[in-house]
């Protein structure tokens, strides 16, 4: 009866002490991995297994926390496209309801304004394809191709592809190059 007694104490002690928190730490890692962090990992000892609730605990609180940021930068961001976009259509439609309702009556004014609108599409397009870079960014899949790249060369091209859109807003721009004309490095142009 002692031994049956003993026996039953050491069983209760063992499954309170030790199966009953895995099995808290299995629900909690079930839930994470249905996307569920909105529950509590508690730890009721202070022994070897209360710190492994407790560290369980600590990666979820970060997790959430990671999760959280993440979904509020991702916000900001379809916030901020929205605004950058909005802005040059608004503006295509602006010249080209002016084309239409005969503001831009000279030829001159209907070239200015198909320049501008131009100019606008170009932004966005430029806009978009940063949106896709950020995108191939985000998810590791860009493809880097390296080559040899002659500084001067690249940004003389830089400069005389910025100088024409700039020029067309009325924009100064000046370009001065200090590193030597033969300066090569290894880049993804």
């Amino acid at each position: 009866l002692i031994l049956f007694a003993g026996s039953f104490i050491a069983m209760f002690w063992l499954y309170k002490s030790i199966v009953h928190p895995l099995n808290k730490l299995k629900t909690a890692a079930e839930n994470i991995k249905d996307g569920n962090l909105n529950f509590s990992v508690a730890a009721e000892t202070d022994d070897e297994i209360g710190e492994v609730c407790v560290a369980f605990e600590e990666m979820r609180l970060k997790l959430k926390g990671q999760i959280e940021r993440n979904i509020q930068y991702d916000k900001e961001l379809i916030s901020n496209i929205s605004h950058d976009l909005k802005t040059p259509m608004t503006a295509i439609k602006g010249y080209i309801e002016g084309i239409m309702d005969g503001v831009a009556d000279t030829e001159e004014k209907r070239d200015r304004y198909i320049r501008t609108i131009y100019n606008k599409v170009n932004d966005m397009n430029s806009l978009i394809e940063e949106l896709f870079l950020y995108a191939k960014l985000d998810s590791n899949s860009v493809t880097y191709s390296f080559a040899k790249v002659n500084v001067d060369a690249y940004f003389q091209d830089c400069v005389e592809e910025i100088s024409l859109d700039l020029e067309s807003q009325g924009v100064d721009f000046g370009y001065f190059n200090y590193a030597d004309r033969d300066t090569v490095i290894i880049a993804d142009p």
